[in-house]
C-alpha cells in the first residue's frame, strides 16, 4: 500500500553500515539539540542529504549474506567480536550450547545471568532476545540496564528485544520503565543504534523527540530497523500514532520540510496518517493530496476518503479514479485494498462505467468487464467479512449475470448465508444458455461457476446448521436441477443436498449409491455412469447418516474369489469391473468415515484385509477405520503393526496401511507403541509413519524424554525429530532444532523433506483437538532458533503453505474447506478466553488471512493490538534465504 522508499520498502539483501557517528564530535551534546515535538517556525529536520548531520556520516556497503540490515553492530547475534569483550568466545558458544538444549524453564534463569554480564557481549546479545521471546517480566530491568552499555551493539541489540514488549503489549507498564533509559541512550547513541533505539520510543510512543524520529525517516534509516526475527519492525500506523494528527497535517505547509527533496515522502506520511481513523474533518486536506501529481502520495489519500466514504469523500475519489491510467488505477485499488478492504473496493465498483475514455469507448464492454473482474479478483483475495453489506447491495441492483455470481460468491466465502438465494438461482443456468460466446466464451466452456457454487453452498450448511431450511428453500430446487440435468451429478451438488438433509435429496443420493443396473462384466471395455456416480453417492449418504444397509452391501460387493488388486488389473479383462468395484469400496469406506459409527469397524478391517481388494479402496478403508473405530480397535491396529515386521510386499503394505489408520485417531496407548517404533531395527517406512503418528497425536512430557533421548543415534535422529517438532510442545521443539546445531547440512535438508510430506492432509479433528494450534506454535519457537547462524524459518514457511493448500477445497471425509476454517476462525477470535485469542489470531496469519485480520484491528485490545500486529507481519513478510522443499503439485 505505501511506497516502495517510504513506507514500505523490500528488506534488502546488503549489510548497511556507517562509520562511528559524529567521528569527531561529542555524540550526546550533538544529539541533544534535536528540539521538542512542539517547535515553532518549523523542526530541525535536516539537511534531507541522507546524513543524520551534514558531513557526519560516511557510508558504506557490505555484502555479508544472511545478517541484518540494520548495521552491523546489531545485525545479530556472535557478530564481530568487539575489543570490549573478555569472555572467551569458545566459553560464549560451549555455554551458549548447555543453555539451549535445557528445557525453557531451566533456561530463564541462565539467560537472566548472561543478560547482566557487560563483558560478555555475543552471549548477552543473545541473552536479551530468549528473554524478550520468552516475554520475560523480570528481563525488563536487565534489557534497561543493557541500553546503558559501552558497547552500541548491545545497546541495539536491548532497544530490539524491547520492541517485542511493546506491539502488541505484552508486559503491564513497560512503557514507563523503559522511556527514560532509552532517553537518555539516543541521546548517547551513534550511527549503529540510534535507529533501533528511536524506533523502540515510536512503539512506546514517546513524542517528545518526534523531530529526531521523522528525521531518521526522511533520510532512509527507520525503514531499515528490523525485529530480533529479522523481520521488518518499521510500521507507517504506529508512526502516524506518536503525534497528534494536527501535527500531521501542520507538516504539508512546514517552511523547512516543503524546501526539502524527498518533500514527497512526507506528503505520503501525511496522508497516511490523516487516512488512519476515517474521520470527515480531513476530506478537505485529503482530497487536495488526493490530487498530488505523486501517485504514491493520492493513493494514500484515497484510502482515508475511501474510510470517510460519504458523499463529499466520495466524489474526489471516484474522480481519481476515473481519471487515473492503467498502472495508477491499479495502485489505486491496492491502497483501496490493503487501507480500507472490502468497503473500498465495492465503493470503486461505481467508478467502472464511468472510467471508459474516449479511446475505450470502442472497446467498452472488454473494458468494463477487465476493471470489473480486477475488483472481483481483488475482492476474492481479501476476503474481508466486512464488505459483505455492500455486496449485498450491489446484489439488489440485478448486475450481470457473471458479476451477479461473483458478489454473491465474495459474500459466501466469508460466511454470509445471504448468498444462498444467488447461488441457488445460478445452479438453475446452463452456461451454454447464459453466456454468449462472443462475451463469455470462456464461461461457456465449462460449468465452473455451478461448481464452485454448490460447494459455497455445502460449506454454509455445515457453518450454519440452524439455517438449513433457510438454505433449502433458497438452493435446494436448484441443487436438484443441476444434479439431475447431467448425465453424471456433480459431488459438489451431493454434498449439499446431504449437508442440508434435502429429502427429495436422500432419495436420488440412494439412487444413484445402488444402481440397478448390473455390475460391468469380465472382459467390457467401456466404464458405465451409473458406477462412476455411485462413489461419491455412497460418500455423501454416510454424510447424512442415512442409508446403512447401502454402504455394507456394497463394501462387501466383490466376489469372495474375485481378484481386482492392481497387479490383477495390469493383466487384462477385469478393469472395468475392477475399478467400479473399486469405487463401490472407496465410496462406502468414506461413507463410514463421515457417519462415524464404530459398527463399521469389522467391515473395514475386512476389506483391508482382503489382499485381493484394490489397493486403493483398502488404503480409503484404513483411512476410515480411525474415524469408525473404538479406542479399543486401535490398539488392536497397533498391536498389528508391531507383528508386521517382514519383508513380504503385501505385510509391507497392510503396515504401512495402518500406520495412516493410528495416524488419524490418536489413543495414548497407541502413541506409546508408535514411539517403540522408532527404532533403527525397524524399516525406515515404519520409523516415518511411526514418528508422523506420534507428531498428530501429541507428545507427553514422559515420552518427550523417550524421543529427545533418540536424537543421540543417527539413524533414528529425524524420526525422532520429526515427532518432536510436531507433537511436542514449543520448548520441545525449539530444543530439538537446537540440537541439530553440529549436524551434516544433509541431515538437515533430510529432515526438511521429512516434515513436508508428513503434512497434507488434516481433517476437522486436528482442528477440534488443538493439533494445528500445536503444529504453529511450534513452528514460530523452531522460527527463533539459530543453526549455523541461521534462523529456521523453513518449519513456518513449509507449514503455512500446507496449511493454505490442504483447504483450498474440500479434499476428503472431515477435511476442513477454506470457508469453513475462516468463519470458524474468526467466531473463535471473538472468544473471551485470552489464550484461545491469541492461538487464533497467530492461525488467521498463517492462513495470510488479511481480510479478517483487518476486520479485527479495531477491536478493543488485546484483540485488535493483537491482529494489527498479525496484519502488519502479512502484509510485510520476512525475507526467507533458507531453502524449503519445493511446493507440491496441485492434485
Amino acid at each position: 500500500m505505501l511506497a516502495e522508499k517510504a513506507l514500505r520498502p523490500v528488506a534488502p539483501t546488503l549489510v548497511t553500515t556507517f562509520a562511528k557517528w559524529p567521528p569527531d564530535e561529542d555524540p550526546a551534546a550533538e544529539a541533544a539539540g534535536g528540539g521538542g515535538a512542539g517547535g515553532g517556525g518549523g523542526f530541525d529536520y535536516g539537511t534531507g542529504d541522507g546524513d543524520f548531520k551534514k558531513g557526519s556520516i560516511k557510508p558504506g556497503v557490505i555484502a555479508v549474506a544472511g545478517l541484518s540490515v540494520v548495521g552491523i553492530a546489531v545485525a545479530g547475534i556472535m557478530m564481530v567480536k568487539t575489543a570490549s569483550t573478555t569472555v572467551d568466545p569458545k566459553q560464549e558458544a560451549i555455554e551458549r550450547k548447555q543453555i539451549q538444549l535445557l528445557s525453557r524453564k531451566e533456561q530463564m534463569p541462565e539467560w537472566r545471568k548472561w543478560a547482566s554480564q557487560e563483558a560478555a557481549t555475543h552471549i548477552r546479545q543473545e541473552a536479551f532476545a530468549e528473554l524478550a521471546w520468552a516475554k520475560d517480566p523480570d528481563a525488563v530491568p536487565l534489557l534497561i540496564k543493557g541500553l546503558g552499555a559501552t558497547d552500541h551493539a548491545v545497546r541495539g541489540r536491548a532497544a530490539q528485544a524491547l520492541l517485542e514488549y511493546g506491539l502488541p503489549p505484552a508486559v503491564p507498564g513497560v512503557a514507563e520503565q523503559v522511556k527514560p533509559a532509552l532517553l537518555k541512550a539516543f541521546k548517547e547513541s551513534d550511527a549503529s543504534d540510534k535507529p533501533q533505539i528511536a524506533w523502540a520510543l515510536a512503539v512506546f510512543k514517546e513524542s517528545s523527540i518526534f523531530p529526531e524520529i521523522l528525521n531518521l525517516y526522511l533520510d532512509g534509516h527507520l525503514e531499515k530497523v528490523q525485529r530480533l526475527d529479522e523481520g521488518m519492525a518499521f510500521d507507517a500506523e504506529t508512526f502516524a500514532e506518536l503525534v497528534p494528527l494536527e501535527k500531521w497535517a501542520s507538516l504539508i505547509d512546514d517552511p523547512v520540510l516543503t524546501k526539502k527533496p524527498n518533500f514527497e515522502s512526507v506528503k505520503q506520511l501525511v496522508a497516511t496518517s490523516l487516512s488512519r481513523t476515517g474521520d470527515d474533518k480531513w476530506t478537505a486536506t485529503l482530497t487536495k493530496l488526493v490530487q498530488d501529481k505523486s501517485v504514491d502520495v493520492a493513493r494514500e489519500a484515497a484510502v482515508g476518503l475511501g474510510k470517510i466514504a460519504n458523499e463529499a469523500s466520495l466524489a474526489p475519489l471516484l474522480s481519481a479514479l476515473e481519471e487515473a491510467d492503467k498502472p495508477s488505477r491499479q495502485r489505486f485499488l491496492e491502497a483501496l485494498r490493503d487501507g480500507v478492504g472490502a468497503k473500498g473496493l465495492v465503493i470503486a465498483l461505481r467508478s467502472v462505467t464511468k472510467s471508459v475514455t474516449a479511446k475505450e469507448e470502442a472497446n467498452r464492454f472488454e473494458v468494463e468487464k477487465a476493471r470489473m473482474a480486477q475488483i472481483l479478483g481483488m475482492l476474492k483475495e481479501l476476503q474481508d467479512p466486512r464488505g459483505a453489506d455492500e455486496l449485498n447491495a450491489f446484489l439488489q441492483t440485478n448486475p450481470a449475470p457473471h458479476w451477479k455470481t461473483e458478489a454473491a460468491l465474495r459474500m459466501a466465502e466469508v460466511g454470509d448465508v445471504r448468498s444462498a438465494a444467488a447461488l441457488g438461482w445460478r445452479l438453475k443456468q446452463d452456461p451454454l444458455k447464459l453466456y454468449t460466446k462472443e462475451q463469455y466464451l470462456e464461461l461457456t466452456r465449462n460449468d465452473d461457476e455451478r461448481v464452485v457454487s454448490a460447494r459455497m453452498l455445502a460449506d454454509l450448511a455445515i457453518l450454519y446448521p440452524e439455517k438449513r431450511g433457510d438454505l433449502r428453500r433458497d438452493a435446494e430446487d436448484g441443487a436438484i436441477h443441476w444434479s439431475t440435468e447431467l448425465p453424471q451429478p456433480h459431488a459438489n451438488g451431493m454434498r449439499f443436498l446431504a449437508a442440508v438433509q434435502s429429502q427429495p435429496g436422500l432419495v436420488l443420493l440412494k439412487k444413484w449409491a445402488d444402481p440397478k443396473v448390473a455390475l460391468p462384466k469380465e472382459g467390457q471395455q467401456q466404464p458405465s455412469d451409473e458406477w462412476n456416480v455411485a462413489q461419491s453417492a455412497l460418500h455423501y449418504l454416510g454424510w447424512a447418516k442415512d442409508g446403512w444397509g447401502i454402504l455394507e452391501k456394497q463394501i462387501n460387493r466383490k466376489e469372495a474369489k474375485l481378484d481386482i488388486s492392481q497387479a490383477s488389473l495390469m493383466q487384462g479383462g477385469l478393469a472395468v469391473l475392477g475399478m467400479s468395484l473399486r469405487g463401490l469400496g472407496v465410496g462406502a469406506s468414506d461413507g463410514f468415515a463421515e457417519w462415524g459409527d464404530p459398527k463399521a469397524a469389522p467391515l473395514l478391517v475386512k476389506h483391508i484385509e482382503d489382499a485381493m481388494n484394490h489397493e486403493g479402496s483398502r488404503e480409503n478403508a484404513c483411512f476410515a477405520l480411525a474415524f469408525a473405530s473404538s479406542d479399543a480397535d486401535m490398539q488392536t491396529v497397533a498391536k498389528k503393526i508391531s507383528t508386521l515386521d517382514s519383508n513380504d510386499p503385501k505385510k509391507a503394505f497392510l503396515r504401512a496401511c495402518y500406520l495412516e489408520t493410528v495416524t488419524r485417531k490418536p489413543v495414548p496407548e497407541v502413541t506409546k507403541i508408535m514411539v517403540d517404533l522408532i527404532d533403527a531395527r525397524q524399516p525406515m517406512e515404519v520409523r516415518l509413519g511411526a514418528a508422523r503418528a506420534v507428531g498428530f497425536a501429541g507428545v507427553s512430557p514422559e515420552l518427550g524424554k523417550v524421543l529427545f533421548d533418540k536424537l543421540k543415534d543417527d539413524n533414528v535422529r529425524n524420526y525422532a525429530a520429526l515427532a518432536l517438532i510436531l507433537g511436542g510442545d514449543s520448548d520441545l521443539a525449539a530444543r530439538t532444532m537446537r540440537s541439530y546445531e553440529d549436524a551434516r547440512n544433509e541431515v538437515r535438508e533430510e529432515l526438511k523433506g521429512m516434515y513436508d510430506r508428513a503434512l497434507g492432509y488434516w481433517s476437522d479433528r486436528n482442528y477440534e483437538r488443538g493439533d494445528v494450534v500445536r503444529w504453529i506454535n511450534n513452528a514460530e519457537a523452531v522460527a527463533h532458533v539459530k543453526v549455523k547462524d541461521a534462523f529456521q524459518d523453513w518449519v513456518r514457511v513449509t507449514l503455512s503453505r500446507s496449511l493454505i493448500q490442504g483447504v483450498e477445497t474440500y479434499n476428503g471425509p472431515h477435511a476442513m474447506t477454506r470457508v469453513q476454517f475462516r468463519v470458524r476462525l474468526m467466531q473463535d477470535a471473538r472468544s473471551t478466553d485470552a489464550a484461545k485469542q491469541v492461538q487464533t489470531i497467530s492461525t488467521l496469519k498463517f492462513l495470510k488471512e488479511k481480510g479478517v485480520l483487518m476486520s479485527l484491528r479495531h477491536e478493543k485490545a488485546p484483540l485488535g493490538d493483537l491482529a494489527r500486529q498479525a496484519f502488519f507481519e502479512v502484509m510485510n513478510p520476512k525475507t526467507v534465504t533458507d531453502a524449503i522443499p519445493e511446493a507440491k503439485a496441485k492434485k
